[in-house]
């Protein structure tokens, strides 16, 4: 941006210019802005499915899929999780829409939100969720009663590798 003399004159800011005669300096910045940054982050963090965000900048943290959200024992499984996830302070997409699983698949990896925690009738059927990362290096499937514990070790461990990456 171009500022001109504005703030040099405001603050009397001077030179002695080669002659000996006083100038003001011409002022200017650049900002990068939030749009130029979340750009930048796209376009180093990537694959052919659309960006896969460093957590510490994801504009959420989880991705809550909940397949067949017309099945009750899903949406109120998802639902809860929903609430506990963010009790805890843990940024939360909830996608519960009732699309084919490719379809909401497909979307979230466009999102590119780092952690994804998945909620079907075939995953509650034998006890478990299915976690995953966005960059797809780690896929497992969690006992319910070890969600919460699972989706913190995962978080910590995507915070653990992009601290290592900043040394």
């Amino acid at each position: 941006f171009q500022l001109g003399t504005k703030y040099t004159e405001a603050m009397n800011m001077q030179y002695a210019d080669s002659d000996d005669n006083l100038q003001y300096p011409v002022m200017g910045c650049y900002g990068i802005g939030v749009g130029r940054l979340a750009a930048s982050a796209c376009e180093a963090h990537h694959d052919e499915y659309g960006p896969v965000w460093p957590i510490t900048i994801a504009p959420w943290q989880v991705h809550l899929c909940c397949l067949r959200a017309d099945d009750a024992q899903a949406k109120a499984y998802a639902d809860d999780l929903y609430e506990t996830l963010q009790r805890e302070g843990i940024e939360v997409l909830y996608d519960d829409r009732n699309v084919r699983a490719g379809v909401m698949f497909s979307d979230a990896d466009l999102l590119g939100v780092p952690v994804r925690v998945i909620v079907s009738p075939r995953n509650l059927s034998e006890g478990c969720v299915e976690l995953t990362t966005r960059d797809k290096q780690l896929s497992r499937k969690v006992a319910l009663d070890s969600v919460l514990p699972e989706v913190r070790e995962v978080m910590a461990l995507l915070f653990s590798q992009i601290n290592a990456n900043v040394k």
